[in-house]
């Protein structure tokens, strides 16, 4: 059925939780690739691009962010500190929708840097931190799921999607820099 075969299957405990190792051998080429799930694709990507050139145009078309280049947007903007989250700009003209999408990219930036589990965040949460009320926090993750910027990925929780991610990086993150320190 398949043409793969697997070379060799150990663990390595040496490696962090989530850590992927993968060695690829085609026409005498040969790459390792060992990093989390995102990088190792990314990696895999390129090297099967250059075997296979018409895997670029593939590629082109498949939207995906880069987390390196996620978490360089929120430099300057977002940081992290013993107390959590902190937005370095006066983000006080920020829409609901914006500074939800604002906060959204705290999590995924929290995720990124290994500093949570999941690159969620909650209603609760997201009603806590801005001061409104759930009610209008609904209403906004409602609009922003329709036009998949977020996700609900359970009851009650939300995280950016992969076009939210590229909005922050492209629309979001630039907006914020123009605005004053806090």
């Amino acid at each position: 059925m398949s043409d793969l075969e697997p070379v060799q299957s150990s663990a390595r405990p040496s490696q962090p939780s989530g850590t992927i190792e993968v060695t690829v051998r085609h026409n005498g080429a040969e790459t390792k690739v060992i990093g989390n799930p995102e990088n190792v694709v990314r990696e895999l990507v390129i090297f099967f691009s250059k075997a296979y050139p018409s895997l670029e145009l593939a590629s082109k078309l498949v939207l995906s962010v880069d987390s390196v280049e996620f978490l360089q947007n929120c430099a300057g903007v977002l940081a992290f500190s013993p107390e959590g989250l902190v937005i370095l700009k006066d983000t006080t003209t920020f829409k609901d929708r914006e500074l939800m999408m604002l906060h959204g990219a705290g999590a995924r930036m929290f995720y990124l840097m290994g500093k949570k589990e999941n690159d969620s965040i909650s209603l609760d949460e997201l009603a806590r931190i801005t001061g409104r009320v759930t009610g209008t926090i609904a209403g906004r993750l409602s609009e922003l799921v329709r036009e998949q910027l977020i996700e609900r990925v359970g009851k009650g929780s939300y995280r950016l999607t992969t076009m939210g991610q590229r909005v922050v990086i492209q629309t979001l993150m630039p907006k914020a820099m123009q605005l004053p320190e806090r």
